[in-house]
């Protein structure tokens, strides 16, 4: 089992795509073991052959027609016409935006995109310092997979068996809560750097009429997300089909923002984004497979019980391990290959399968925010156009509140679990 991680951890180091890490080493294993090819074979097809993964392709559909068709601008003018008046107006509107779209998109990357392309521009030429408004747009991506709907969640769920309308529904509260202690760094950072920038004029009631107005159709997409899950109307999956063809129908002819004929684009980009996963996700069913032969879950939770009985001691070294290795690691793959370590663990230890899954998949988020991976600082920095250094003299202080906000939903189930319980 460790020449197999290791195999897996080297290909990887050595920039190998992830799914060809993950499924070399495991058919070495395999031959190695003379198990059948056909096990193999089996593995790799019983990855993607489930129901609950047909989400993927809609929500990941969803996502691509919402950032072409109007949809993600207007819930940001939702947003400027809430709170774009406060202190630090644009830089609050970017993390309501992110919240707004992350109710429809789901991906930290896609928001990530999103915001910098449009807040953060419009940040640096009201005078925002570069590296500020790159951060505000890599820490609101964050909000993607925490506030439903989300794909990280989908595979968890279906990973470690655990409801994903249940694991949707949970992650509304700390996803608001993480918004709210960004709002607050917010502030601190500009207080401290002693930022000076313009104060709009608050929006009148006529201006917040028409930006709910206009914005009407895409506020619908997180009313029909808590409705439909609540009242039982959708699957996951359902709720993903219905998502997808009602953002089509809205960007085709209520916004008019998208034509047919820019379709086949919007598709192509769609099923190459899901053919990733999907190719991720069922090289992972090897591992999974080769991880269960070696009872890796049981060892692995003996010696976690011979450090500590108590979950929350435990609880405090997967977050520091997880943050660890989101320095190297993206948040998908680590999800994919840890999942099935570490879910009989928090069996063993008494923990609820929703709650971990809110705190791992926040903690894997974390890893895109962090060096030398840090894939939303890449992405946010490459749009607004700044140095890292800059970027990093703001983020700091903003990454310390998120590391608050990972405490406050470890050590505080409730925050997780109250809406499941009440709605399920």
């Amino acid at each position: 089992m460790t020449a197999l991680l290791l195999g897996i951890a080297a290909l990887i180091a050595f920039g190998a795509p992830i799914a060809f890490a993950l499924l070399i080493p495991c058919a070495v294993y395999f031959v190695w073991l003379g198990l059948p090819e056909a096990i193999f074979a089996q593995r790799l097809a019983a990855g993607t052959a489930s129901f609950p993964l047909l989400a993927i392709p809609f929500f990941v559909l969803a996502g691509e027609i919402m950032q072409r068709g109007g949809i993600a601008r207007r819930l940001i003018d939702v947003a400027r016409a809430l709170v774009g008046h406060m202190h630090a107006g644009l830089a609050q509107v970017g993390v309501i935006g992110g919240a707004l779209i992350s109710a429809v998109s789901g991906s930290a990357t896609a928001d990530t995109a999103i915001l910098a392309k449009t807040v953060s521009k419009e940040m640096v030429r009201e005078g925002y310092p570069a590296g500020f408004a790159a951060s505000i747009a890599a820490v609101a991506g964050v909000l993607g997979p925490m506030i439903p709907p989300s794909i990280m969640l989908i595979l968890y769920g279906l990973m470690a068996e655990v409801s994903i309308g249940k694991l949707f529904i949970a992650g509304i509260i700390p996803g608001l809560l993480i918004a709210g202690l960004l709002m607050v760094a917010n502030l601190v950072v500009i207080r401290r750097n002693n930022i000076d920038v313009p104060v709009r004029p608050k929006a009148t009631s006529a201006e917040l009429r028409k930006a709910l107005k206009d914005g009407f159709w895409a506020l619908m997409f997180p009313v029909f997300v808590w409705v439909g899950l609540r009242g039982g109307l959708f699957t996951p999956t359902e709720l993903g089909a219905f998502v997808a063809a009602y953002s089509l129908v809205v960007s085709l002819f209520v916004y008019k923002e998208i034509s047919f004929k820019d379709l086949p684009g919007v598709f192509r980009e769609s099923a190459t984004l899901t053919a990733i996963i999907m190719f991720i996700l069922a090289a992972s069913m090897a591992l999974n497979y080769a991880i269960a032969w070696e009872r890796f879950p049981q060892t692995i939770s003996q010696w976690f019980l011979t450090v500590s009985d108590n979950k929350y001691v435990v609880l405090m070294i997967i977050n520091v391990l997880l943050l660890v290795l989101g320095l190297a690691l993206e948040g998908p793959p680590l999800l994919i290959i840890l999942t099935p370590i570490l879910v009989p663990l928090m069996n063993n230890l008494g923990v609820d399968l929703v709650h971990f899954g809110i705190v791992f998949v926040f903690n894997l988020v974390l890893g895109a925010l962090t060096p030398p991976v840090a894939t939303l600082i890449f992405v946010a920095s490459s749009i607004v156009g700044c140095s890292s250094k800059e970027f990093m003299k703001y983020f700091y202080i903003i990454f310390l509140f998120m590391i608050l906000g990972l405490l406050f939903i470890t050590y505080i189930p409730w925050l997780s679990l109250v809406l499941p319980s009440l709605l399920f």
